[in-house]
């Protein structure tokens, strides 16, 4: 099939691969996307796999240009296991989604429609079917009946039979061993076909309400879709806030079931990787350098893909795009819905403009905001209990420079209770950073004086170094503390998803990244574009819903446990 002529002047276009087997395919379209000035902005390509894909950068290509497009695949495809991976290339420009797993499991977990399908032959009808959920209408398909591709229809029999009674159209003149043509049913297609309801929302003006690390994740992600972003800030710069923080890590969760924390922070660890390898410094800005885990069992666990990272850097390279703009030293006080758009309201009541959609993206103040908006916002009763139960946590990260050298001192970054990083570039020459505490009581936070010393003790608990106490001797040196609020939701997970009210859609929520706010921040803003723009999801339908802003489950106490 020409797709060329097909994607030419598109915003986006997505691809659904079932048979993605060493990637060639994709390498092959990935490099006609380059070559076409025409292209779409975006290129999405789902691939389904039964186990990773190998690479062979040798074979994939006779020239230097398809090797080096091999070659970046496969670094990509390293250390990946069963599940979703969003994957970005060119410049964040082509978005691969490698499903590791079972065929029909992975294509089940999918609520995207795609605009080209590739496919090996489906064995039965009830994979037909799921096949025929993922088109819509006018979807160009490609399939191979090959008998290695374990068919067990035969196309000069039922299979074209059953494709053309679920809907597809075949063309006439198709190659030997395939079989090609469009989805065309000639019934109307329902809209409860798939479990995500919202039509892919045409690039406009958005406006983000909180400049820290939710909104500035999503305002890049937007932006690279080709909106037009207005982000507001109560304080004068961005990562104003908690996202200012000098130095964090961002490191998954563990866990002995592999809980959806643990496989939403994997995920969102790698994917904020590979925005800080695009947009920021490596060695100044961030480093790769892994994180060794320090288990309460005594055990260690390596973290090969984790890193340190400067937030607000990374803040301010995501907002670093012509198509974003940021507004300082201002406050939202209230949201109007009229005429199918959102207008904006300080304190005074000053119009601060009209957008088709508004994701707050502000931690705590997102409650107040909503509440002063009037009776046009109304919360169903389950969010609006989420929301009350938002919780403020304030973070001390104490940070110094060393005043001699330190015999045994780890060459990468530590965690566990409390945390290590021992070397970060700064001004004034190499640093650490200690920390941090996770204290509720407002009160007791403000002792900056008892928050360092809960650090240091934590730490020499931590990394125990011979011969002396290194809490105690870092202290000898010059010291500082550095303090903000997190905002926790009430099951540590972050809050994202629409909010429906009675006066109509487009306002979304990106609140709650609570102490893992790197790992969290890269992946909530992938899945609210996606949920906006009914794009693939960066990962599993069913895990995705563990983030859902509207999801069901049970508000259990707050506890103060780091």
């Amino acid at each position: 099939m020409d797709l060329p002529e097909a994607w030419a002047g598109r915003g986006a276009w997505t691809v659904l691969d079932t048979d993605f087997q060493n990637g060639q395919r994709f390498l092959n379209l990935w490099r006609a996307w380059q070559r076409d000035p025409r292209r779409p902005r975006l290129l999405h390509y789902v691939g389904i796999a039964s186990v990773v894909p190998r690479v062979d950068v040798h074979d994939s290509a006779p020239d230097d240009e398809g090797r080096s497009l091999a070659r970046v695949l496969a670094a990509q495809l390293l250390d990946r296991g069963a599940g979703f991976h969003r994957i970005l290339l060119n410049q964040a420009q082509v978005s691969l989604t490698l499903c590791i797993g079972d065929a029909q499991g992975m294509l089940g977990e999918q609520v995207f429609q795609a605009d080209t399908l590739l496919c090996a032959a489906p064995a039965d009808k009830w994979a037909v079917q799921l096949l025929a959920r993922r088109c819509k209408r006018g979807s160009r398909f490609w399939m191979d009946t090959t008998p290695q591709h374990g068919a067990t229809v035969t196309p000069e029999t039922q299979l074209p039979a059953l494709l053309q009674a679920t809907g597809f159209e075949l063309d006439p003149a198709a190659p030997v061993n395939a079989l090609s043509g469009s989805f065309n049913p000639r019934w109307n297609i329902p809209t409860s076909r798939t479990p995500s309801s919202h039509v892919a929302q045409v690039a406009s003006r958005c406006a983000i309400v909180g400049a820290g690390i939710a909104g500035a994740s999503v305002a890049h992600a937007l932006a690279r879709r080709g909106w037009q972003v207005t982000v507001f800030d109560q304080e004068v710069r961005p990562a104003g806030g908690a996202s200012g923080l000098p130095a964090g890590l961002a490191v998954p969760h563990v866990s002995a079931d592999d809980n959806p924390r643990s496989r939403l922070s994997r995920s969102g660890t790698r994917l904020l990787a590979q925005h800080a390898d695009r947009l920021l410094v490596r060695g100044q800005d961030w480093e790769p350098s892994g994180v060794l885990e320090k288990r309460p069992d005594g055990g260690a666990l390596w973290h090969p893909q984790a890193c340190w990272i400067k937030p607000a850097a990374l803040v301010q390279a995501w907002l670093a795009s012509p198509e974003i703009a940021f507004v300082g030293n201002t406050q939202i006080a209230a949201l109007q819905r009229s005429d199918e758009l959102w207008t904006l309201h300080d304190p005074q009541g000053l119009d601060l403009g009209r957008y088709a959609v508004v994701v707050l993206a502000n931690a705590m103040g997102c409650a107040a905001l909503l509440k002063g908006s009037g009776p046009g916002v109304q919360l169903k009763a389950d969010l609006l209990a989420k929301l009350k139960a938002l919780q403020g946590v304030h973070g001390t990260l104490s940070h110094g420079t060393y005043a001699e050298a330190l015999a045994g001192l780890p060459t990468t970054p530590v965690n566990g209770n409390g945390c290590f990083i021992p070397h970060v570039p700064g001004a004034s020459g190499a640093q650490w950073f200690a920390g941090s505490t996770f204290e509720p009581d407002t009160l007791a936070a403000s002792d900056l004086r008892t928050q360092h010393a809960a650090n240091m003790e934590r730490l020499s608990q931590l990394l125990p170094l011979e011969g002396f106490d290194l809490g105690e001797t870092l202290d000898r040196g010059p010291t500082a503390q550095w303090s903000a609020t997190r905002c926790v939701t009430h099951d540590r997970l972050p809050l994202v998803g629409p909010v429906e009210t009675a006066s109509g859609a487009g306002l979304w929520l990106c609140v709650g990244m609570g102490a893992r706010g790197l790992s969290f921040s890269a992946l909530c803003a992938e899945l609210l574009v996606a949920r906006l723009g009914a794009e693939p999801l960066p990962v599993e339908f069913s895990l995705s819903g563990s983030l859902d802003a509207n999801r069901a489950r049970r508000l259990r106490p707050f506890a103060a446990d780091p």
